[in-house]
């Protein structure tokens, strides 16, 4: 699996599922993220300190455990907006005389968890989760762009050992009902983007995806209409 790209830190949450994300800007890190690390409905992952096996009497062994979650929504944070009055010196100016200088423009990203992934030290994921995680965030964990091939990972498992399961792997959207209940604007139009995306990733399943996708593309027209 090919190593993600940090994009920032968690410093906020609104709430067990929904965090904020400060991204990296320049000076804080040696590669700033680009935008398109950030985009709207890109997958992220998020180190989770303790593992959920552990909470049930499980050894973790060498396996590191990662929360997944979807951005669905960008803030740019400019605290000079609005003074307009006369400066002694510029943007320019500053950064050339006062680099130690603390910039307090930012730009934040809204993330919504939707689920957890186990990955061996070879990059393989052991397990998936989908849903509301077990456990929450921690404030400055560094936050990672999920590439093509972790995010299969994190639709393509089976149900191992559960009745009537064929143990063959199939593709799983099992984060849906928990995120349609989330009361934000942006977030269908998020879960839109990552249906299309799938429909990319897992050709095989064109037929099921389309459905998916026309059915919340009418839901959202129903809901939109009043």
């Amino acid at each position: 699996m090919a190593q993600e790209s940090s994009i920032g830190k968690i410093v906020h949450s609104e709430s067990h599922v929904r965090y904020t994300c400060q991204v990296f800007s320049q000076g804080e890190v040696a590669t700033p993220p680009e935008p398109t690390d950030y985009a709207f409905s890109n997958f992220v992952r998020v180190p989770l300190r303790h593992s959920p096996d552990l909470l049930s009497g499980q050894q973790a062994g060498d396996l590191s455990h990662w929360a997944i979650g979807l951005i669905y929504d960008t803030i740019l944070v400019n605290p000079a907006f609005g003074t307009l009055g006369p400066r002694l010196s510029n943007d320019a100016q500053v950064e050339l005389f006062s680099p130690d200088y603390l910039s307090e423009r930012a730009v934040l990203v809204s993330i919504l968890l939707l689920g957890t992934m186990a990955l061996s030290k070879t990059g393989t994921a052991t397990s998936v989760s989908h849903g509301i995680p077990a456990l929450a965030l921690e404030l400055g964990a560094e936050v990672s762009r999920l590439d093509d091939t972790a995010l299969r990972a994190f639709h393509h498992f089976a149900d191992h050992g559960a009745p009537g399961s064929s143990h063959r792997p199939y593709l799983h959207m099992g984060y849906l009902p928990h995120a349609l209940t989330i009361d934000h604007s942006l977030l269908p139009l998020a879960m839109l983007r990552t249906i299309e995306r799938l429909e990319r990733l897992f050709p095989e399943n064109e037929a099921l995806l389309s459905i998916v996708k026309r059915n919340f593309a009418w839901k959202m027209k129903v809901e939109t209409a009043g």
